[in-house]
C-alpha cells in the first residue's frame, strides 16, 4: 500500500516488482523483500528505458528459474506527493524484460546476491521486426505508426507534429533505424526546426524538438543549500529536501576548438547539381540566428575571440550536398525525377540542427545529486541556483554564481533505489546552451 502523505524527501514504495520466468511461474520479489536494489536510467539520447536490479536470492532463482534474459519484471513503484496523493513509475501493463545476468555474489548463509540488466520491451521487439513497406505521412505520423504497430507499445506518446508529407521506402530496416531516420531529417511543424529528440522516460516515449522542450516551464528549483537548514518554524521542510542540491559537479563548458570544428559558430553549406553543373552556397552565422532559434538563456555563449573579430565572421565547417542520389526519402522530385535537395527543408536546417545540436555537447553542464522523485524526467526544464563562491565579491554583490544559474534541460537521469533506507536519489546532468537567465 503507498503511503498516503509525504513525510520524508526521497521516499517511496515498491507496490508491486513480479518476475515472470520463462516456465510460466511469476515470483513476487516485493512481498518477499527480495529487492536490494534497483537503478533506473532515462536519457533524451537514448531510445528506450535501461536499468538494472539486485535482489537477495536464497532459492538460486537465477539456476533453478533460471533467469537467462528472457523474463518480464512487472514494476510499479509509487511516491507520494505533498497533497496526499501519488505520482507512479509504471511498468505492469507495460513489463520490463530482461536482457542478461551481470552477475552472481556468495553473501553467505545461504544467499547470494544477483544483479540483472532489463530494458524496455520495445528494444528487444525492436531486434527481432523489421520494417519492409512503404511509408507514408510526416515524420511524426511515421514514428507513431513505428511505436504502435511495429514495436506494440501501448505506452504514452508525446509526439510533436512535424510538417510536410513523406514516402520512405524501407529496406528491411529496423523501427527504431526508420525513427531515427525521422529524427534527423523532421522539422517541426511549429518551430520550423529540426532538433528532434526520441526518447523513453518513465511515463512514455517522447519525439520532441529542443524549441519543444525549452517552451515548458521549469518543473522544479534545485537550490545549493548548507546542510541543517531545511527546517521551517522547527519543522521538517519536505519542500526544501525535494529542492535541495546535495551535490554538484560543473563538467563541461563552452570548448573553442570543438566549437569551431563542428562548426557550431559558423558553416558553409554547398548544394550541387551534377546534371546542371550547377550550385547554392549556404552561410549559417549563430551571431545572427540566435535570437531566431530557441535557447534557454537571453544572450550567446560567445560573440567576439580574443582579437575582437565576430566568431561567426568565419566559416570554419563546410557541408556537401548534391541534389541527385540514392535515398530513402523520395518525396521530392522534380521533372527528371530527381531528389531535389534544394526544394527540401533540410536545406534551411542542417546547419542549424548541427549547430544546436553540437552545442549541447559543448556548454554549460553540470551534475548534480538530488532527492529523488518521479516528477521530473529526461527532457524536463529545471531551475539551477548555486552560490556564488569567492573571497572577493563584486559591487553587485551576487548571491548566485554568474553563468552556472537560470534553466537547464535534464539530459540524463539516473534513479537509484535504495531498500536498505527507502531512499530514492537522482544523478543528472543537465545542460544549458546560453548565458544569463530567462525572465
Amino acid at each position: 500500500m503507498a503511503y498516503t502523505e509525504l513525510k520524508n524527501g526521497g521516499e517511496f514504495n515498491l507496490v508491486q516488482c513480479d518476475l515472470s520466468l520463462e516456465t510460466g511461474k511469476v515470483y513476487d520479489l516485493a512481498k518477499s523483500g527480495a529487492v536490494v536494489g534497483l537503478t533506473i536510467f532515462e536519457n533524451i539520447n537514448q531510445y528506450c528505458i535501461t536499468g538494472t536490479m539486485t535482489i537477495q536470492d536464497s532459492f538460486n532463482l537465477a539456476s533453478y528459474g533460471p533467469i537467462i534474459g528472457q523474463e518480464y519484471i512487472r514494476l510499479k513503484i509509487a511516491t507520494p506527493n505533498l497533497s496526499g496523493g501519488e505520482n507512479t513509475i509504471d511498468f505492469t501493463k507495460n513489463p520490463l524484460v530482461i536482457t542478461k545476468v551481470e552477475d552472481r555474489e556468495d553473501v553467505g548463509n545461504g544467499v547470494q546476491s544477483t544483479t540483472f540488466a532489463f530494458c524496455s520491451r520495445e528494444l528487444v521487439l525492436n531486434q527481432r521486426n523489421r520494417v519492409r513497406r512503404t511509408l507514408v505521412g510526416s515524420y511524426s505520423e511515421i514514428v507513431e505508426v513505428m511505436l504502435k504497430n511495429d514495436l506494440e507499445s501501448e505506452k504514452k506518446l508525446n509526439v510533436e507534429p512535424s510538417s510536410e508529407n513523406k514516402k520512405i521506402i524501407s529496406p528491411n530496416a529496423k523501427p527504431l533505424e526508420v525513427i531515427n531516420v525521422a529524427t534527423k531529417n523532421a522539422v517541426s511543424s511549429k518551430f520550423d526546426q529540426s532538433t528532434y529528440f526520441f526518447w523513453e522516460d518513465t511515463s512514455g516515449f517522447n519525439f520532441r524538438t529542443l524549441g519543444d522542450m525549452y517552451t515548458e516551464a521549469p518543473v522544479m528549483t534545485y537550490e545549493s543549500t548548507v546542510a541543517g537548514t531545511r527546517t521551517k518554524d522547527g519543522v521538517r521542510d519536505i519542500m526544501a529536501e525535494l529542492s535541495a542540491i546535495e551535490g554538484y559537479t560543473i563538467t563541461g563548458s563552452p570548448d573553442t576548438l570543438y566549437n569551431y570544428d563542428a562548426g557550431i559558430f559558423s558553416s558553409e553549406l554547398i548544394v550541387h547539381d551534377i546534371l546542371s553543373k550547377s550550385y547554392q552556397t549556404h552561410i549559417y552565422n549563430y551571431s545572427n540566428n540566435f535570437s531566431k532559434e530557441p535557447h534557454l538563456g537571453p544572450n550567446p555563449v560567445a560573440v567576439n575571440d580574443p582579437d575582437g573579430i565576430n566568431v561567426s565572421s568565419f566559416p570554419s565547417k563546410q557541408y556537401l550536398q548534391p541534389t541527385v542520389g540514392d535515398g530513402t526519402d523520395n518525396s521530392y522530385e522534380d521533372d527528371f525525377y530527381q531528389h531535389s535537395f534544394s526544394n527540401n527543408n533540410t536545406a534551411k536546417s542542417i546547419q542549424t540542427r548541427n549547430s544546436q545540436l553540437s552545442m549541447l555537447n559543448s556548454a554549460l553542464q553540470m551534475s548534480i545529486d538530488v532527492v529523488g522523485t518521479t516528477m521530473v524526467k529526461a527532457g524536463n526544464i529545471v531551475e539551477i541556483k548555486i552560490p556564488s563562491i569567492g573571497g572577493y565579491k563584486t559591487t553587485k554583490n551576487e548571491q548566485t554564481d554568474m553563468l552556472y544559474n537560470g534553466f537547464f534541460l535534464i539530459r540524463f537521469i539516473r534513479h537509484d533505489f535504495n531498500m536498505s533506507n527507502n531512499k530514492h536519489t537522482m544523478s543528472m546532468n543537465v545542460t544549458k546552451d546560453s548565458i544569463g537567465k530567462t525572465k
